[in-house]
């Protein structure tokens, strides 16, 4: 395959993992406008968000395994077609039933993606250059929200919430058809040395289990931020969509240069990935405490998210698509990319649906308490890890 040919194959699934994110931030941006007429309520609301990222992440966990085995092009296109035509109904606002049912559709479908485009990127190059361009690839979150945000505003302000669903759900599906056609000679990740490690193998893992934990506890942040970011902005500050989303932007944009910036922290860890997670967990920690002082400022809250989602961005990296590398001779990528994700999603799943009961009970201070005590718990699991590998180095 020559450069040209993997230049256009990459930038056609980078297009397309940022088209489902703005297939995704939607709910959170239309929102504001489905309470004020009656379509959710705030717990609804929570429930909706714990819904996706439930199923996303037994999604992931599934299709992680599919994915080692299956061609990439099936996976993506599949997925990329589903996420779209579930967004496309979601715009009929069916009763509360038939938004869920929609919901988790576009939730399995999403988590049909990651795992087959990290073999898309396994497949096309040597690991070294892999890692670099893996770390490119996961800017296609951050580039996402920034669109998802910037584009489902306008639709929303100027067409309706319902626009927020069509135009993202008719992009994505377009986007799988190109995918399609880039990604057919794309073949599954083989094990050259056939000693690919079995599902149930690798979640008995110690060190996997152990890395679940801060898998889940950066999944609470970073999935909550996306889902509550809109809603709490209009609460607190008492500011229309149209004014809030000038400075809600902010959070993906700084979210965007904490995942641009991360090959240049990875280096200065000396290639040590749990050390860039230690780093950004003790950022959370700090950024959580401002949150929670009465009387912040709405651009200090906005300062203090944004800063708190570059750092998940870049836990989010290490964790999602540098650690699973390790697994590369093995061809366990997808696997052990869909059990991390499932941490993730399942952490994020479970809180929001708590968080959308307290939130209605109690306001916003109990979720940015919560945060910073899961990143210091997230901070003792790390060390441990990081312990346990510097004694088997030392016992080598």
């Amino acid at each position: 395959m020559n450069n040209k040919w993997r230049r256009i194959i990459f930038a056609a699934v980078y297009l397309a993992y940022t088209s489902i994110y703005v297939a995704r931030v939607n709910l959170s941006m239309a929102g504001p406008e489905m309470m004020d007429i009656g379509i959710l309520n705030t717990v609804q609301m929570g429930i909706l968000g714990s819904v996706f990222s439930t199923v996303y992440a037994a999604g992931r966990l599934i299709n992680g395994g599919l994915s080692d085995k299956a061609p990439p092009w099936l996976m993506l296109t599949v997925g990329l077609a589903l996420a779209g035509l579930s967004n496309i109904f979601v715009s009929l606002f069916t009763p509360l039933i038939g938004l869920f049912l929609l919901w988790t559709t576009n939730a399995y479908a999403q988590s049909m993606l990651w795992s087959s485009v990290l073999c898309v990127v396994s497949s096309m190059y040597e690991k070294s250059v892999a890692k670099q361009k893996t770390s490119v690839m996961v800017t296609s979150v951050a580039m996402g929200n920034i669109l998802g945000i910037v584009i489902n505003t306008f639709l929303i302000t100027k067409f309706g919430a319902r626009f927020a669903f069509v135009i993202p759900g008719v992009l994505t599906a377009v986007l799988g058809i190109i995918v399609f056609f880039a990604t057919r000679s794309i073949k599954p990740i083989a094990s050259p040395d056939k000693k690919h490690i079995s599902m149930l193998s690798l979640l008995k893992n110690q060190e996997m289990l152990s890395m679940s934990v801060p898998a889940m506890m950066h999944g609470v942040m970073k999935e909550n931020i996306s889902l509550w970011m809109a809603v709490y902005i209009v609460d607190t500050y008492c500011v229309d969509l149209s004014t809030s989303s000038y400075y809600i932007l902010l959070i993906p944009i700084i979210g965007f240069i904490g995942r641009t910036v991360y090959p240049a922290a990875y280096k200065l860890c000396k290639n040590r990935e749990n050390t860039v997670s230690l780093i950004g967990f003790i950022i959370c920690v700090a950024a959580s405490v401002l949150l929670c002082f009465s009387g912040v400022g709405m651009i200090w809250s906005v300062l203090a998210l944004s800063i708190i989602y570059a750092a998940v961005s870049m836990i989010n990296t290490s964790i999602l698509s540098i650690y699973p590398l390790h697994y590369l001779k093995t061809g366990n990528v997808a696997s052990v990319s869909g059990i991390m994700d499932f941490g993730t999603y399942l952490g994020g799943g479970i809180a929001s649906m708590i968080y959308g009961v307290v939130i209605k009970h109690f306001g916003y201070l109990p979720m940015f308490v919560s945060w910073a005590i899961i990143s210091v718990v997230s901070i003792v699991f790390i060390m441990k890890i990081n312990q346990k590998r510097k004694a088997e180095v030392k016992s080598e």
